[in-house]
């Protein structure tokens, strides 16, 4: 990761033609570690419903084991959870041969300087910040997979909470 960070923001496309077409390639493999289950189970929901191959678990030291034995192409990685945090995974993912060069996007309500500083330190490639509409954060995966943020540490601001208010309401039907 580059010392240097760069600001982009997810372009507005309410549409969902943003989507990246999958024709003719194995889909994209997203690891999403959130404690927060509605968070991550949304989240992952929708990321399959466009065609990502998806794992999900709702702990650090998982994140670890199913990085180290899946090895995907992209990790969302939650910061604040208890035990092992986003942070601690993100250090020990760069540290080991197979996972170091697996783009990682921090997807966290934590954006003060600090904690932004902290997280390009472990190694994140983006942070996304919490809450987020589905489609921006999808549209950072696939510029990290594109290594559009390759000259350092890309953020997105949002609108849009991920977890439901509602138990029966879809994150991805929201305005």
């Amino acid at each position: 990761m580059n010392s240097n960070s760069e600001n982009h923001d997810c372009p507005d496309d309410s549409s969902g033609a943003g989507r990246e077409p999958h024709q003719g390639r194995a889909p994209v493999r997203v690891l999403v570690v959130d404690d927060s289950l509605p968070s991550a189970d949304a989240l992952s929901a929708y990321l399959q419903a466009g065609g990502m191959s998806v794992r999900t678990v709702y702990h650090g030291s998982d994140a670890l084991r199913e990085a180290k034995a899946w090895i995907p192409d992209c990790i969302v990685l939650d910061v604040a959870m208890p035990g092992l945090s986003g942070i601690g995974v993100a250090t020990a993912l760069r540290r080991i041969e197979a996972t170091g060069k697996i783009p990682l996007l921090a997807f966290t309500a934590f954006d003060t300087a600090d904690y932004v500083r902290e997280m390009k330190e472990a190694g994140f490639d983006a942070i996304c910040r919490k809450p987020a509409e589905l489609r921006h954060l999808e549209g950072m995966i696939f510029r990290l997979l594109r290594n559009e943020a390759a000259n350092g540490s890309a953020t997105v601001q949002s609108r849009t909470a991920l977890a439901p208010t509602d138990p029966g309401e879809n994150p991805a039907d929201r305005p």
